[in-house]
């Protein structure tokens, strides 16, 4: 869903390494806070996932949370619907970098906005934030993570070095793909909407992730 300055090459590549080590060590420190923010909605969230990629459901989510995904790439939407037969209607492609699907189910309200990774790509992260608020039910959670980029950060000297060459080596580089970089206080500051509330901006365990999450207020 982002609007970018495209890298060369292709970094469609890069949704296979997800769960892939090292890959594994930045995405696998995000999966518990995310699905005990998803827990708390209750039993049965409906949840919207923006820049899904190929991935077609939360690990560790409630059983009966109700998944939509979207996401600007219509391959990685390709690839959800051929994994995912049964829900293959929720998911679209986003019809621009700051517009989501709308019909069938898209519309809302959820009780769980969830961007992974994608606010640091944009070249408007409030405006495009604040339409992932939009679609949040009263009382709902929107939860962004990205990168962290703060001072004690070890990740930018990765992303400079082994992350680097190991994207060179597939054809593209890394030094253009988040023109938005946060730290913990830049995070906080996001204008994410209106009868938006900031909850917390926390680190992960790695510390080279940040998860950020903000709620509607009620009613």
């Amino acid at each position: 869903m982002a609007e970018t300055a495209a890298p060369p090459g292709d970094y469609f590549s890069n949704h296979r390494r997800r769960e892939r080590f090292p890959w594994s060590l930045y995405h696998g420190a995000l999966t518990r806070p995310l699905a005990r923010a998803i827990a708390a909605r209750g039993p049965r969230p409906r949840v919207l996932l923006v820049g899904c990629g190929l991935e077609g459901e939360i690990p560790g989510a409630p059983p009966a949370t109700e998944l939509y995904g979207c996401d600007l790439d219509a391959r990685a939407i390709e690839a959800c619907r051929r994994l995912y037969p049964a829900r293959a209607e929720r998911f679209a492609v986003c019809p621009g970098p700051y517009e989501l699907p709308t019909g069938g189910g898209f519309d809302g309200p959820f009780d769980v906005v969830l961007a992974k990774e994608v606010v640091e790509h944009t070249l408007d992260p409030s405006r495009w934030a604040r339409g992932l608020s939009a679609r949040l039910a009263p009382g709902g959670a929107l939860l962004l993570t990205t990168p962290n980029y703060g001072r004690l950060s070890t990740l930018p000297l990765l992303e400079a070095t082994v992350l680097e060459w190991i994207a060179r080596r597939d054809g593209f580089s890394r030094k253009h793909i988040h023109p938005s970089k946060f730290d913990e206080r830049s995070l906080a500051a996001l204008d994410v909407g209106e009868r938006m509330r900031l909850v917390s901006v926390r680190r992960t365990l790695t510390g080279w992730s940040l998860l950020g999450t903000w709620q509607r207020a009620p009613g």
